[in-house]
């Protein structure tokens, strides 16, 4: 159930939320048409109900449909059942009231109470009252409306709750929380708990296009799942045959002995949506579309799988795929391979979800290694219907899961799966390969910030914030994996290298370093220890080495001081097999070693030949890897992760001061002005930052270069004169800096009109600012971009005219935390001059934080906005002053 804007700019006015019992309903705004659902919905409700639902909606008669006209200062939004009834589930509605609060009603039919309706309506409900400007809702409960009760105080906002005789005024701020954001994710976990049971534990499954024939997908198909030992019911479907594989075949799934769970489809593309049709008839609810021909062919096929969608909501059934290459579970309980690959990886703790299925297939071959095995892999081909987000929550909740991987060409609604993954992250790690890193794609930019904050900077942002581990390949995401599903995914950065060669060991400390790890001296009192039972020549510094005719006693003892050192974090043993010493044996003395080692200190092993003693280390818990820089790299990403997780989450605020129904306002005047949206005027946007309490360099509009000369008079400080329209100013001479005269002022803006003229931006001749000029501080930037995949993505970085060359920039995706704005800051390699570097003052960090927070406010109540530029921002000894600041609405 995530909330979405009601009526952002550029998103679909309806979005389809899951229950938690698996029903899925359509969310839209409320509509005048709306007014015959809206009475049938009432006349539905207990008598009690109903009063108070005319009471609540200000209806004098009974005419519940009322609700739906339209209405100043009043809006709502209607819950539409999916299935072929069609019918009203519920609706919402607030009216502004003249503070900052607004009332609100909610009421759901009786077959949806429990289901989790109630929250996921009053969530929207919450989000467009903050984007009208309103922080609180208010509204009556009966006191005997326990579960009314309930719901509003479990959706973890800010609730407040008082009794006047047998109804309860309750109110609740609009702010999202942390208590709200997993109120919702555990209705979302419920939600694919219910639907993805059916396709990765099924009691019985049915091939649809199952054939004799195993090179074709249907045949190969069938003979993997009996391969397999599925112990459910397998029934072949083929109108043609009565035997498939020595099965006896039925001609339909009415056919069917018993409904089946599962319905795998790999049949021409044409034909899949009739069996959609009987699978819901016969209350199927899980069908894996295994057949190509759909939206990845072009137009045609994205109409076809648009009607596949809205036959599945139809009839109840959740889809996976089209296109793509099957499910299979792991087990050990309910173990079956419904794929077309030939290999059938062993039992693990890796569950792997594929946007391919061409990587797929490789993927399965790579875990069917002894480090790793598998325990659920689903092929999400297309995406029709359930995407990787809902694997997510189902994995993540699984106790027979350890690591979720992931290969993504593009993240299916990154706000929430932002929201899923920074939850699912601290208990299951999360690791993803994400194509795309280049920028061959990215648009042609019209402001800093849009130029800066794109492409694959977006991505990193994204994957960061949720705490994902992204790496970089196929190879490294299972180097990764073997590290997490090891005898300890825990890690600090501090490392000890352990070789029987001075050459790997050096390969490894360098390796360590790069992946951001530390391979710190030896304390005194370890390096006295490890001499005691090692040869003059080994080195005791670290890496450890140990000297090619080490043996394996030597190896064990020396890993467990090691593993003894307050010093070290974790260990990585590397070895070299020498003439004498058996690889066998260190392996051996290894495994016994760390079992002595604490449990939080990750043991890796480096056997560089070409038959490493793998098995008896997985066994362990210890990885084997072939080549150093592999178990550096894996285990610097694992180190980040668990610094991550240990990190606190923050909290998105917002600051005191912000005047979010003034800014509305503005914003609805500016639209109503320039229909066609676009960069608004100097007067609207120097106004809007006022509205959000943020500071701007003292600005006065001027038109000619006698207004501009009395302003500097005024003043009698040094002064800056600059075009006020939203173009890059010093591209076309637009800004006169150091003026100190009135008549200088007056020359100035002359000079620069005649420029925009000679430019030929002679619309942009008209209007000027003359604004104090600013000498002290550090030139910064603040942007936000609204990214057509991502959604409004916040920048921070060094300012100035050089932004895009230097390019030092921090990005996040809304809404941002108070730990987002410190971490941002912090991150940028310009971020010494805010501390005071080399004798210099520090700067006031604290005020641009706060800037960025104030900045995200806006553009989370004002989803309009879809681009601001503040450059430069001046970070002064004491706050921060916006000297250039432009917008952009949608339109």
């Amino acid at each position: 159930m995530r909330i979405v804007r009601l009526v952002a700019s550029g998103e679909p006015d309806t979005n389809e939320e899951t229950l938690r019992d698996g029903r899925v309903v359509q969310v839209r705004p409320l509509r005048d048409d709306d007014a015959r659902g809206v009475e049938a919905l009432w006349r539905r409700l207990g008598a009690r109900d109903r009063q108070l639902f005319l009471r609540l909606a200000h209806l004098a008669t009974e005419d519940p449909g009322a609700v739906a006209a339209p209405r100043r200062g009043s809006a709502g939004v209607v819950a539409v059942a999916s299935d072929s009834s069609r019918r009203l589930a519920g609706v919402a509605r607030y009216e502004l009231r003249d503070d900052d609060a607004a009332e609100f009603m909610v009421f759901v039919d009786g077959s949806y109470r429990r289901a989790g309706l109630g929250t996921v309506l009053i969530g929207r409900l919450a989000e467009a009252v903050r984007h009208a400007g309103v922080r609180r809702l208010v509204g009556d409960v009966p006191v005997s409306d326990a579960a009314m009760r309930a719901l509003l105080h479990q959706l973890g906002l800010d609730d407040d709750e008082r009794v006047t005789g047998d109804q309860v005024r309750a109110s609740f701020a609009v702010q999202e929380t942390d208590a709200y954001l997993d109120a919702l994710l555990a209705d979302q976990r419920a939600a694919a708990r219910v639907a993805l049971d059916h396709f990765l534990a099924p009691r019985s499954i049915a091939v649809v296009g199952a054939s004799d024939d195993r090179t074709s997908i249907g045949g190969l198909l069938f003979a993997n799942l009996r391969a397999s030992g599925y112990d459910g019911d397998l029934y072949p479907v083929n109108p043609h045959h009565d035997v498939v594989q020595g099965v006896t075949s039925v001609a339909d799934l009415s056919a069917c002995a018993r409904r089946p769970d599962l319905v795998v489809v790999a049949v021409p593309a044409p034909l899949v949506g009739g069996i959609v049709d009987q699978a819901g008839e016969l209350g199927v609810r899980a069908v894996c579309v295994i057949s190509a021909g759909f939206a990845e062919v072009g137009p045609d096929g994205r109409a076809l799988q648009d009607d596949l969608r809205q036959r599945a909501r139809a009839g109840g059934v959740r889809l996976i795929g089209p296109n793509c290459m099957g499910v299979l579970n792991g087990g050990p309980a309910t173990r079956f391979n419904a794929t077309f690959s030939p290999v059938f990886p062993r039992p693990g703790r890796v569950a792997f979800v594929s946007q391919s299925g061409g990587l797929g297939l490789a993927a399965l071959a790579l875990l069917d290694s002894p480090t790793l095995g598998v325990s659920g892999f689903v092929s999400v081909g297309n995406t029709a219907d359930l995407t990787a987000n809902d694997l997510l929550l189902y994995w993540g909740d699984d106790p027979r899961t350890d690591v979720i991987l992931a290969y993504l060409e593009s993240v299916a609604d990154p706000r929430r799966f932002a929201r899923i993954a920074r939850r699912v992250s601290r208990r299951t790690p999360i690791v993803v390969v994400k194509s795309g890193r280049t920028g061959a794609g990215r648009r042609a930019a019209s402001s800093h910030t849009a130029a800066l904050a794109a492409g694959d900077q977006v991505v990193e942002a994204l994957f960061r914030q949720a705490g994902v581990i992204r790496v970089d390949a196929l190879e490294e995401m299972f180097d990764v994996a073997a590290v997490l599903t090891s005898r300890s995914a825990t890690s600090g950065r501090r490392v000890a290298v352990l070789t029987n060669g001075g050459g790997p060991g050096i390969l490894v400390a360098d390796a360590c370093e790069a992946a951001g790890l530390l391979v710190p001296e030896l304390a005194a009192a370890t390096r006295d220890a490890l001499e005691t039972d090692l040869p003059a020549q080994a080195s005791l510094a670290n890496p450890v080495d140990i000297v090619s005719s080490a043996t394996a006693e030597q190896y064990g003892r020396s890993l467990r001081l090691l593993g003894a050192a307050d010093e070290v974090d974790a260990i990585i043993v590397v070895f070299i097999p020498p003439f004498l010493t058996r690889a066998e044996d260190v392996a051996g003395a290894i495994v016994a070693a760390a079992r002595d080692i604490a449990t939080t200190k990750p043991v890796l092993g480096v056997f560089m030949m070409s038959d490493p003693p793998i098995q008896a280390l997985a066994d362990a818990g210890i990885p084997v890897f072939a080549y150093p820089e592999q178990a550096a790299v894996a285990l610097g990403r694992v180190a980040r992760w668990s610094e991550w997780r240990e990190r606190s989450t923050g909290r998105v605020v917002t600051p005191v001061g912000i005047d979010a129904r003034r800014a509305r306002a503005l914003i609805d005047a500016a639209r109503r002005d320039r229909p066609e949206g676009g960069w608004l005027g100097a007067a609207v946007t120097l106004e809007l930052l006022d509205a959000y309490g943020i500071t701007a360099v003292r600005s006065r509009i001027v038109r000619t270069a006698q207004e501009a000369s009395d302003v500097q008079g005024e003043w009698g400080v040094p002064v800056v004169v600059k075009v006020a329209a939203a173009i890059h100013k010093s591209d076309v001479g637009g800004v006169a800096l150091g003026i100190e005269s009135p008549a200088a002022a007056g020359a100035a803006l002359r000079t620069i009109r005649e420029a925009l003229l000679r430019s030929g931006a002679d619309e942009s001749a008209t209007e000027f600012l003359v604004q104090e000029q600013v000498d002290d501080g550090v030139e910064m930037i603040v942007g936000v971009n609204h990214d057509p995949v991502f959604g409004p993505v916040v920048m921070a970085g060094w300012g100035g005219t050089l932004v895009e060359i230097v390019a030092d920039v921090a990005v996040r995706l809304m809404p941002l935390s108070d730990l987002d704005a410190e971490e941002m800051i912090r991150s940028l390699r310009s971020y010494p001059l805010l501390t005071g570097y080399r004798n210099s003052p520090p700067l006031d960090v604290a005020a641009f934080a706060d800037l960025l927070l104030r900045v995200s406010a806006m553009v989370e109540d004002l989803p309009e906005i879809v681009e601001l530029d503040c450059n430069p921002v001046f970070v002064r000894q004491r706050g921060v002053a916006v000297v250039d600041v432009r917008v952009r609405v949608a339109p």
